[in-house]
């Protein structure tokens, strides 16, 4: 199945979980387990409050996006009534969420970054020795770039701004590559659900800018794995943006949120008078992002 078909019935096999602990139960007291054969750890499951961005209630807006540049303008083949309903389309509000109390099984493996996401990857289609951590790198760079050896594989020198704590950074060693959603606040919100080949793109995904960031490292080490309840960027004028990414990823991947994640975004939202406008996500920039995802699901396996 592939991961926009994951994402239509993730809702339907989540409501299962309740049918298949039953039918678990019934089956453990009529078999008796093997002496000889090791059995493996029951599923453990936990009733959940959990929130997702609400992607089914769609509103209309009006967007001027480099996309309807082409009707961004009056002309004799346009009224005006034409023209407003040609630049409207269908978002999704990211400040909109859906609560779910529902019965779920907890993650069978505790979260190991090697196993479970795997390592960046050199993508040999691109004719380069780069792996996602230089391509991102070279991708971010404003100034004059360097490499190591004299080999373009490895980046050396340059300009980043570092949008976390709102300063520039000359060389590769003081960045690291950050995962908007780190890897870990991923697999406990769900990642942990799908197979080794998705989870390694999430890890190495470059088709949504905001999924990976060129952060100071210091910074990117006090983030670590934290959600906004426990972490949000010293940058003020970056504080409105971080969390309007933070939600596009979880929306992307089909995340959930904790109670205490939401509550820290809302009350975020309202103390730093971000712009709902801001917080828009396109129905057809949804579409687009999952249709990447599921073309490119065999990039890890194709370049292991």
């Amino acid at each position: 199945m592939d991961f926009v078909s994951i994402m239509k019935f993730r809702q339907w096999i989540i409501g299962l979980c309740l049918l298949c602990l039953c039918s678990s139960v019934t089956f453990a007291q009529t078999v008796e387990p093997s002496d000889t054969q090791e059995q493996p750890p029951a599923p453990v499951y936990n009733y959940k409050e959990f929130f997702t961005v609400d992607e089914d209630n769609l509103e209309s807006a009006t967007t001027a996006g480099p996309e309807y540049g082409h009707v961004m303008a009056f002309s004799p083949m346009f009224s005006a009534d034409q023209f407003v309903q040609a630049v409207k389309v269908l978002v999704v509000n990211l400040l909109r969420w859906t609560l779910h109390n529902e019965l779920v099984q907890e993650p069978p493996e505790r979260y190991m970054r090697k196993l479970h996401f795997g390592r960046w990857i050199n993508d040999p289609s691109d004719d380069t020795c780069m792996n996602t951590r230089a391509r991102v790198l070279v991708r971010d760079n404003l100034g004059d770039l360097t490499f190591r050896n004299g080999k373009q594989c490895i980046v050396d020198t340059g300009l980043w701004n570092d949008p976390y704590a709102g300063k520039q950074v000359t060389t590769s060693k003081e960045i690291q590559i950050d995962h908007m959603v780190p890897l870990k606040n991923a697999y406990m919100s769900g990642a942990w659900q799908w197979d080794y080949k998705t989870r390694c793109l999430y890890a190495n995904y470059t088709g949504f800018k905001d999924h990976l960031i060129s952060s100071d490292a210091h910074e990117n080490m006090s983030k670590g794995d934290k959600a906004p309840d426990k972490y949000i960027p010293p940058n003020l004028a970056y504080r409105c943006t971080y969390l309007r990414n933070w939600l596009a990823v979880k929306l992307i991947w089909g995340l959930n949120m904790t109670p205490s994640e939401v509550q820290a975004i809302h009350q975020t939202v309202v103390n730093y008078n971000c712009n709902p406008k801001d917080f828009r996500f396109t129905k057809k920039q949804l579409e687009d992002q999952r249709n990447n995802i599921n073309d490119n699901l065999e990039f890890c396996m194709q370049n292991r």
